[in-house]
């Protein structure tokens, strides 16, 4: 339990006020929620009479079956029409004792006795003056369920239906396409997955599942569909199999690959569905009540999640991080839940499952969440990870540069440090910095394709034997260019013999066509040239190494990078600890032309 013990960083609640405010701000929004409509729309919930002459609210009819009447009003009703929402209720309507409307649909016996939910809009005869209604619950002993019942122009009413039930619809599809998207990712290659430890294609299932089941309380789909009996069946088959999607996904998230609790509730719910089917078909029972099998189901499930969790917090098989998530999470679900149940009992059964549907929008909220932030880290892990790696190679393979020309062993590393003291001072960013260090790191990787008669020749070069020193460069250039984790790495090794007056080597670059790496490494590998002990010479003395590189500067190197340079001078930098002052005073092989042919040889 230690892990639970860790203080939340501010990230931490600062996500967590973010959900505190989300879950206010819906409920608040859901409970002050009201049916809309028209102003020119006729209330009919109202001055209905039974057969005996008792006032019937509609909204409230008794157990069993009603007849109830009631006068039309004398307001004018031409191109308006009786609309209104049944759930599991048949029913006819007539007006002045003529039938002018039944709803008794016939079900395939595989779909159950009830069509669940459906919106009507019922043509009313110009002159009618009473309406009769009768009205019969598919289910013995339940009451008529008869909701917002209007007389309105039928477009109106539909539109006001789409705008009543606009934040149910957009939290339920947002659902729906969270799941999709989760399902894309994780069904092809599993790449998330992977790297949050989290099973994507049973959360994906999952959020459709619950989607879908918000969905059916919108009416949408049975307006969109009319089919109200087939979408009340895919919504009970879909509550069936939510325990297992779900426990799939808290076992991912546990750490624990083959659980027996798993497979348990698959088996569980295959034999829900089984016996739903069979039993409905048959007419023993129905979906509608055999859905109090799948309600316990899922609570058996939570306590089957919270068990799996607590196990993994004990065995340390779980993050903290995912631990703070799916309890913030799971707490949100359960709240929602235990609300909406507290409301049904109360006789609340509007929007019945709104709370439900915002603790699992929470929740989803929450993990999308953590899933963001630990794709994040792994893929700052990832990325550690290859720079590690780079920085291994491109010290190795500088290592192997200098083993086999043995007058500048050193070479490469010290030009990398002074490229990564230029690039400083020219103001890059530390990533930069660290890239240009690799690149400078390389730049002589051509020399081990150098025949090493020519590369480690005492004295001056031919101009055969110095055509083939400067080829270094190309093949350094192909040697780099198809590393695709690090393409930049190609640039020091081609271009740091360009200069800015055009006279370089291997393209003959002017100015700015010089990468900026390249002109940095070109001022750091003339100062090494000509500032560091080889076996045949001591090193120049410093002040002259550097008065020739201000010389040079704007024709053979970068004026920009040489005022860098300069400036780090000023403030006592390159200058060896052991420098006290000595060093040869000679040039090196004319090297105010062009660094000449020695130089070019050992730089």
């Amino acid at each position: 339990m230690t892990q639970l013990k860790k203080k939340l960083n501010l990230k931490d609640l600062f996500y967590i006020f973010i959900i505190l405010v989300f879950t206010v701000t819906v409920a608040v929004i859901d409970s002050g929620y009201t049916e809309e409509h028209n102003e020119s729309s006729i209330s009919m919930e109202i001055g209905w009479t039974d057969e005996d002459g008792a006032l019937i609210n509609l909204s409230k009819l008794p157990a069993g079956n009603s007849v109830i009447s009631t006068e039309l009003p004398d307001q004018e009703i031409n191109d308006k029409r009786l609309c209104l929402k049944s759930i599991d209720t048949f029913f006819d309507v007539s007006a002045d004792g003529k039938e002018i409307y039944s709803y008794r649909p016939k079900i395939p016996k595989l779909l159950g006795r009830s069509y669940g939910m459906y919106v009507h809009d019922i043509y009313i005869p110009a002159g009618a003056k009473e309406l009769t209604l009768r009205a019969e619950p598919v289910f013995k002993g339940k009451s008529p369920l008869l909701k917002d019942v209007v007389i309105e122009d039928a477009g109106e009413y539909m539109t006001d239906l789409l705008k009543n039930n606009i934040l149910a619809f957009i939290r339920s599809s947002i659902t729906i396409i969270f799941g999709l998207i989760l399902l894309i990712l994780g069904i092809p290659n599993g790449i998330l997955s992977r790297s949050s430890g989290l099973d994507l294609i049973s959360f994906g299932t999952l959020c459709v599942l619950l989607g879908f089941i918000g969905l059916n309380d919108t009416y949408m789909p049975q307006i969109i569909t009319q089919m109200p009996a087939a979408v009340r069946v895919i919504t009970y088959i879909c509550l069936i199999f939510i325990p297992y999607p779900a426990l799939s996904f808290f076992s991912s998230a546990s750490g624990i690959s083959d659980s027996k609790i798993i497979r348990g509730s698959l088996i569980v719910c295959m034999v829900n569905f089984i016996a739903t089917v069979a039993l409905t078909y048959t007419g023993i029972s129905d979906y509608y009540h055999m859905v109090n099998v799948s309600h316990i189901v899922i609570t058996a499930g939570f306590f089957a999640a919270a068990f799996m969790v607590g196990s993994a917090i004990a065995k340390h098989t779980i993050r903290p991080n995912l631990v703070r998530s799916l309890s913030l999470g799971l707490s949100a679900c359960i709240a929602g839940a235990a609300i909406d149940v507290i409301r049904y009992h109360r006789g609340n059964i509007n929007g019945f499952s709104n709370y439900s549907r915002i603790g699992v929008l929470i929740f989803l909220f929450i993990m999308g969440i953590y899933m963001f932030r630990d794709q994040v880290r792994a893929l700052n892990q990832k990325h550690k990870e290859n720079i590690t790696f780079i920085n291994e190679i491109t010290a190795a393979f500088a290592k192997i540069i200098d083993m086999k020309d043995r007058y500048t062993n050193g070479h490469s590393s010290r030009v990398a440090k002074y490229t990564a003291m230029l690039a400083r001072e020219l103001g890059y960013d530390e990533d930069t910095v660290q890239k240009y260090y690799r690149i400078a790191l390389l730049h002589d990787i051509g020399k081990i394709g150098i025949p090493q008669s020519v590369l480690n020749k005492p004295g001056k070069l031919t101009e055969e034997e110095f055509e083939i020193i400067k080829s270094h460069t190309t093949k350094g250039y192909e040697v780099l260019k198809d590393i695709s984790i690090m393409p930049e790495l190609s640039v020091g090794a081609g271009a740091h013999h360009e200069r800015p007056d055009g006279k370089g080597y291997p393209k003959g670059l002017k100015g700015d066509e010089i990468p900026k790496v390249a002109q940095i490494i070109a001022v750091a590998d003339c100062f090494d040239a000509m500032y560091s002990n080889r076996p045949y010479r001591e090193r120049m003395n410093f002040d002259i190494a550097v008065s020739i590189i201000k010389e040079v500067s704007g024709t053979q190197l970068s004026s920009e990078v040489v005022d860098a340079f300069l400036r780090l001078v000023d403030n006592g930098k390159f200058r060896a600890p052991d420098d006290k002052g000595g060093g040869s005073t000679e040039n090196i092989d004319n090297i105010h032309k062009k660094f000449g042919m020695a130089a070019e040889k050992k730089s």
